[in-house]
């Protein structure tokens, strides 16, 4: 039966994500009311109908002031570790009614908590917290091989290990779907959903797929399994993580992934394809016009995302600018360089703001105005800083940019 959703407001945690965002969308269409618990409203970009209220999963006690009138509450941990669940827990068990938690698929009922990592361990918690609840098991997120557009973009070849491992790779729409039901409608408490795609699909296959879709020849390059743990380390920082994701991934080689009709016993509607979820992500492994970077550029920095900013660069990108070389012109070659100067000439600063103008663009550049609302911490003197920066764009990437200041700021001692 469908509960009175409207009478009742439903919390949603990682509303910003991927399936946050579907939720809340979907919720919206049940007329329910939303709120969402976001680190920052400022930037968070969800409708207007959405009540926003910050929060931190990592900082329990600004939790409660989400909470008040809250009946349903979702929940996705967006960590690793279970470290901190227990407190988080405590904390939202306090109003909600019920948690409709996204889980994995591999927890297994016949496992002590702690065998079944970071999933099982907050599955336990709110089995303990006393709430009604429903566990949404998700196979692999199809959003994962976002990871591969990069490569996808820039060579049209993916390097990764085990091209033969079979997976039922999920739409985030799906387990958005799959989740409102739950928090809608009485009849899923102490359900355990496993999700899954309608198909298992190898790797390698998912790369073709989206290379039709995208309309790109794209390859897949089998890469050693040991330099994919060097690459997952250095990414997660978490050799465990590295270490049992490639023993799964060799393991779905032969024993492939299995696929449940869940989503559409749950919803009524079939499962989507992988080949429907690339159509639905195209814009994302297609190369973007010059015009395009230079918008999401731009955005970024507006929305304070610079993790989307920094996305855009070039790993080997050239920065020219009068002050990379000591107070010399001079130009530095690649990422690592250019953030750790940067960080050298910004030591001294307290940033209060940024204004960025419009880009204007020209063929395979964009030039954009950046005004700096500052104050140089040694004098105590706060003034706004301006430049113009030139960009050059080459396969949807930044490649080089040259800066010109107005007036030139105080060089660190």
């Amino acid at each position: 039966m469908r509960l009175m959703v409207g009478q009742r407001t439903v919390l949603v945690t990682g509303a910003t994500g991927n399936v946050g965002r579907h939720v809340v969308a979907q919720l919206l269409d049940t007329g329910a009311r939303v709120r969402a618990l976001v680190r920052d409203p400022r930037i968070a970009a969800l409708p207007d109908d959405v009540e926003l209220v910050r929060g931190d999963l990592t900082e329990p006690e600004s939790l409660r002031a989400a909470l008040d009138g809250v009946g349903p509450l979702f929940l996705l941990w967006p960590f690793l570790s279970a470290e901190g669940a227990a407190e988080a827990v405590d904390v939202l068990a306090e109003h909600p009614r019920r948690i409709v938690y996204v889980s994995a698929m591999a927890v297994q009922d016949d496992l002590e908590p702690q065998a079944n990592g970071v999933w099982g361990q907050v599955e336990d918690l709110i089995k303990r917290s006393g709430l009604e609840w429903t566990f949404l098991r998700a196979s692999g997120f199809a959003t994962n091989t976002l990871g591969w557009a990069d490569q996808i973009r820039v060579e049209g070849i993916v390097r990764w290990p085990y091209g033969d491992a079979a997976r039922s790779l999920i739409h985030e729409r799906d387990i958005a779907a799959v989740a409102v039901r739950a928090l809608t409608e009485d009849r899923h408490t102490g359900a355990t959903y496993v999700l899954t795609g309608p198909e298992a699909v190898t790797q390698a296959e998912q790369v073709r797929i989206i290379g039709e879709v995208v309309g790109l020849p794209v390859h897949w390059e089998e890469l050693a399994p040991e330099v994919a743990r060097q690459q997952l380390v250095a990414a997660m920082g978490d050799l465990a993580f590295a270490d049992s994701s490639l023993e799964y991934w060799a393991r779905l080689r032969t024993e492939p992934e299995p696929v449940t009709r869940t989503v559409e016993e749950v919803t009524g509607t079939p499962a989507r394809t992988f080949a429907e979820w690339a159509r639905d992500h195209a814009d994302d492994f297609r190369r973007l016009a010059t015009a395009e970077v230079a918008e999401m550029y731009v955005s970024s920095f507006r929305t304070g995302n610079l993790g989307a900013a920094f996305g855009l660069l070039s790993p080997d990108m050239v920065r020219a600018a009068p002050m990379e070389g000591a107070g010399e012109p001079a130009e530095l070659r690649g990422l690592d360089a250019i953030m750790e100067n940067s960080q050298r000439l910004n030591a001294d600063y307290e940033i209060h703001g940024v204004d960025v103008d419009d880009p204007l663009v020209n063929q395979d550049r964009f030039a954009v105005r950046f005004a700096f609302d500052e104050t140089h911490i040694p004098t105590g003197k706060r003034r706004t800083t301006a430049k113009v920066c030139l960009y050059t764009v080459a396969d949807g990437r930044v490649t080089r940019e040259e800066v010109y200041y107005h007036e030139a700021p105080h060089l660190p001692a």
